[in-house]
């Protein structure tokens, strides 16, 4: 005997009910999952905000994402809805990549917590460089750019194959200078979409984690206007679980570099006072005792 329609449909509906509940449970997980990330940025950051906040160094070739990074950073750190805020755009084409210079200052959202009342600020100072830059253009750069606590590199993973093999020979040049003042290197591989195979993510994370000897690599899909987008009625950015969480897994990996760099270089300013006094002393001391 075969199942009557009513009860065919009967089962479709529960199944249907069943499906719908089981992702909205796991959007609320997810939700919760990114909440409790934050709060924690918020909490790990709120003790650093003095002398000053903690500042991360986005570097990369133009067209490599760095904008839209900092731009996705600054959205999921503040709990953003709707259109995409655009605190940093693209350079147009033209002029020298090592010109650029930005610094945005990104709210943490405190989700709530008893402290929400204090403002938590993380400072990412946005600078651009060329396919030609050099060791010493680097060493420069770094330089030039006090306070800052870490660094993340911003790679491309699609287009074309030749400019972003340059960028990764160019890693060792970048990532020595880097080292050599004490600071620890994140590279971050944008357009995540564009990798077709999980071993082709696999090869291209081990050649570039072998370049710039770090551990620290990262794949994801930033948050972007299409060229076909309406900037004047912008239309809102669907929150991307998997973005949420790496921008968040990057930014609480950089805070973690930076408490380690502040406190070797507190370390080491401290022993340097402590040896400049006892160089003063030690004359006072041999006349003191005859020599």
């Amino acid at each position: 005997m075969h199942p009557s329609i009513s009860l065919l449909l009967k089962l479709a509906a529960a199944i249907t009910s069943g499906a719908a509940a089981m992702l909205t449970i796991l959007r609320v997980r997810q939700d919760d999952t990114i909440s409790s990330f934050r709060r924690e940025i918020h909490a790990v950051a709120a003790p650093m905000l003095s002398p000053a906040p903690p500042s991360i160094l986005i570097v990369g070739v133009r067209g490599h994402g760095k904008s839209s990074f900092l731009n996705t950073a600054c959205c999921t750190l503040a709990n953003e809805y709707g259109p995409l805020l655009l605190r940093a755009e693209s350079r147009p084409p033209g002029g020298e990549a090592g010109e650029t210079k930005r610094i945005v200052y990104a709210s943490v959202d405190a989700g709530g917590e008893q402290n929400s009342d204090e403002e938590v600020t993380l400072a990412m100072v946005e600078k651009g460089i060329g396919l030609e830059t050099t060791k010493e253009d680097m060493e420069a750069a770094v330089a030039g750019l006090e306070g800052v606590d870490c660094v993340v590199v911003v790679i491309r993973c699609s287009g074309a194959t030749k400019e972003r093999s340059l960028v990764i020979r160019k890693l060792p040049e970048i990532a020595t200078p880097v080292r050599e003042r004490g600071l620890h290197l994140i590279v971050v591989l944008t357009h995540k979409k564009s990798i077709r195979t999980t071993r082709q993510a696999e090869e291209l994370q081990r050649e570039v984690a072998f370049k710039a000897r770090t551990d620290c690599v990262y794949f994801i899909e930033n948050y972007t206007y299409s060229k076909s987008s309406n900037l004047r009625y912008p239309a809102p950015i669907k929150n991307d679980f998997d973005t949420h969480f790496t921008m968040l897994t990057v930014i609480r990996q950089c805070l973690e570099f930076a408490k380690l760099y502040r406190s070797q270089s507190g370390n080491i300013h401290h022993k340097h006072e402590k040896d400049h006094a006892s160089i003063a002393a030690r004359p006072q001391h041999k006349v003191a005792a005859g020599q």
